[in-house]
């Protein structure tokens, strides 16, 4: 659904799963599909979390979270910096899914799916009113040539979403198959379904692997408007959108024009949003969150606050160790490291006791793992117990702690006695390996503000005799160096679902860690791993998803494959309050950047008084604290960028 489409994988996460099933219906055509249980809504409803009599009128204005410019409006490949929108807004796919559901998907695009009983073809029917901005109607052959682009010229990650995929095929004008070739991923259809489609006629003519600022022929709502690069870029509603009257889009889309102005200062962003400059904020600064909504229009209700819940799983960021560096290949140089970390200190001192330690991938949800391994998991891990950490099939796993007050010398002491049994010893000073090699290593990042976190850590590792370093780059530089893990050690996201799947490939295989372009950011080449994405991507059931991602869950954590920093209980949003949203948020939250508010919220004209609670679910408005550094404000730019680069190869 318009802002899920964004997601492709990461919006199949919402409620727990309903009663295990392998329920995607085969052999008849039908309007929606569920992976667990059936689809909730049936033919011509309208999705419950809507408001079907919001105005459909206004602009919505937005700002740029992290990169500081665009240079194109193809979101789809690897080259150049996408605009803001210039996927969620402008690009139909065949389904979309729901925000109160864990996997469904509903007929967009295509009127109907089906199938096979051998689950060896999946048949799309089209709507006969799906058209192109253009005008031209969109057909089964627009639909072979977007699956085909998107394999062949577009970012990497789709060789993998779609590596079950055989072939795409026009049966007629408006039917189109694919043929299966792993009928044991039971996820394909919903995979398909989420395929943006474009127009052959346009991009036949057009090299689709190049930026563009072109304003192309789009299948969306939505299409650009206005744009000056650096500065903003506007979307007008389409006037002819082909959907507007379709019963299951009804409340959604209600602005007229969504338009993204670009800052290249936080603190100018800021004092933008204090004067109307821009309508939303996700706030990512735990300072400005506790101490700087004082301003007039907060204080009188003209902007409010709203904390937004999702039982998604939490959002994860992490500092990922290049395991292509020897230096970072032996687990107990990682464990070290981590243990080195003090994040009780960093909480309190720097971002007002506002996060909470990640200690899973999936933490927060029902996969998370949590005491010892369940028989079912078990049954994944004894057959590589040989490769696993001992621990690992006998405790939980849980983060290194400290008072707060400073590193802890227990931890220190034993960080430097996983060091010693790794080979590194300290020698004049310095901590070096049996070759008389010191261990240095860096961390990239982009915002110089970084270093009030960073640097604590830094300090806290030279004690027990490593040498780390911080280097700041500008954001291009940045993509480009992420791209092609040209790195030691950088801050970086990742992205989670209830219903993990092909993505996790893309993430965590063999067979990504040498590609570049890939999100396998650590380089991590484990059989282990390999084995239970696999178990993930081919399991039929609740039962067998939840068991194998457990079992991964252990073997990530307990390798320290990537350092889990911490995360927010609920996302922070601010809003001036001409802007109106459903009485109740969905289950599956606004999305990581808010990006659902597009969609599901309207405007009712200028900025008025108070309408409504100040905060929601329990949140109360904050007052004053102490001192402030930069740190809450760069951490939540770096995490930006690192969500955005994820998002970019995923949409």
């Amino acid at each position: 659904m318009f802002t899920l489409r964004t997601i492709v994988l990461a919006a199949a996460a919402a409620l727990a799963f309903a009663p295990a099933a392998n329920a995607v219906t085969r052999g008849k055509p039908v309007h929606g599909i569920a992976l667990f249980g059936e689809p909730k809504y049936a033919p011509g409803d309208h999705f419950a979390y809507v408001n079907t009599a919001a105005p459909r009128t206004g602009e919505l204005t937005l700002s740029n979270e992290a990169f500081l410019t665009f240079d194109t409006f193809n979101a789809f490949t690897l080259k150049g910096a996408q605009a803001y929108g210039s996927d969620t807004l402008i690009h139909d796919t065949l389904m979309i899914g729901s925000l109160d559901e864990p996997a469904s998907r509903y007929g967009l695009i295509a009127e109907t799916i089906e199938v096979s009983p051998d689950g060896r073809a999946v048949q799309f029917v089209l709507r006969k009113e799906a058209k192109f901005s253009d005008g031209s109607p969109i057909t089964a052959a627009d639909v072979v040539f977007s699956y085909d682009t998107l394999i062949t010229k577009a970012r990497p990650v789709f060789r993998f979403i779609y590596a079950d995929v055989e072939k795409a095929e026009a049966v007629d004008e408006r039917t189109v198959k694919f043929t299966v070739k792993n009928t044991e991923n039971s996820k394909v259809p919903l995979l398909l379904g989420e395929l943006p489609i474009f127009s052959q006629a346009y991009w036949s003519k057009r090299n689709f692997e190049d930026t563009t600022l072109d304003i192309p022929v789009v299948s969306g709502p939505y299409n650009v408007d206005i744009f000056e690069v650096g500065r903003y870029v506007r979307y007008k509603r389409l006037d002819n959108y082909w959907g507007k009257d379709l019963a299951l889009l009804r409340g959604l889309y209600n602005f007229a024009a969504v338009r993204y102005e670009y800052f290249r200062d936080d603190n100018v962003q800021f004092e933008a949003f204090k004067t109307g400059g821009y309508d939303m904020v996700r706030e990512t600064s735990a300072r400005r969150w506790v101490q700087d909504y004082n301003f007039p229009a907060f204080t009188d209700g003209r902007v409010q606050k709203l904390k937004v819940p999702s039982i998604q799983p939490r959002d994860v960021q992490t500092f990922s160790l290049n395991l292509r560096r020897p230096l970072f290949q032996d687990r107990r140089v990682r464990e070290a490291i981590n243990l080195t970390f003090d994040f009780e200190s960093i909480n309190k001192s720097l971002m007002y006791n506002e996060y909470v330690r990640l200690r899973s991938y999936w933490q927060g949800s029902a996969l998370e793992a949590k005491g010892t391994p369940t028989d079912a998991e078990l049954a994944l891990l004894e057959p590589f117990r040989d490769k696993l950490p001992p621990e690992l099939f006998t405790s939980e796993f849980t983060q290194p702690t400290t008072q707060g007050n400073g590193a802890s010398r227990e931890n220190l002491a034993r960080a430097a006695k996983l060091l010693e049994d790794a080979g590194w010893k300290v020698r004049d000073g310095a901590l070096v390996n049996a070759k008389g090699q010191p261990f240095n290593f860096e961390i990239t990042v982009v915002q110089p503000s970084l270093e009030r976190l960073i640097g604590p850590w830094i300090q806290d590792m030279k004690r027990v005799g490593i040498n780390a370093t911080m280097r700041v780059v500008d954001t291009a530089q940045y993509a480009n160096r992420v791209t092609d893990f040209d790195y030691d050690a950088i801050l970086i996201g990742m992205s989670t679902t209830l219903t993990p799947g092909a993505e996790l490939v893309d993430e965590l295989s063999s067979d990504s860690a040498d590609r570049p372009g890939s999100s396998n950011y650590s380089g991590i080449k484990d059989p282990v791993i390999d084995a239970l994405v696999q178990h993930i991507v081919k399991a039929q059931t609740e039962e067998e998803i939840t068991a194998a991602t457990k079992a991964l869950d252990r073997v990530l954590t307990f390798n320290h494959y990537r350092m889990l920093t911490y995360t927010l209980e609920a996302e922070r949003f601010a809003y001036w309050s001409k802007l109106k949203r459903p009485e109740i948020l969905p289950a599956l939250g606004l999305g990581r950047i808010g990006e659902a508010a597009i969609a599901l919220w309207w405007s009712e004209g200028a900025t008025a008084g108070p309408t409504g609670p100040t905060e929601s679910d329990g949140g109360q408005r904050d007052k004053g604290a102490g001192t402030w550094v930069m740190i809450a404000v760069a951490l939540g730019l770096a995490c930006a960028i690192s969500f955005l680069i994820a998002r970019r190869r995923r949409t």
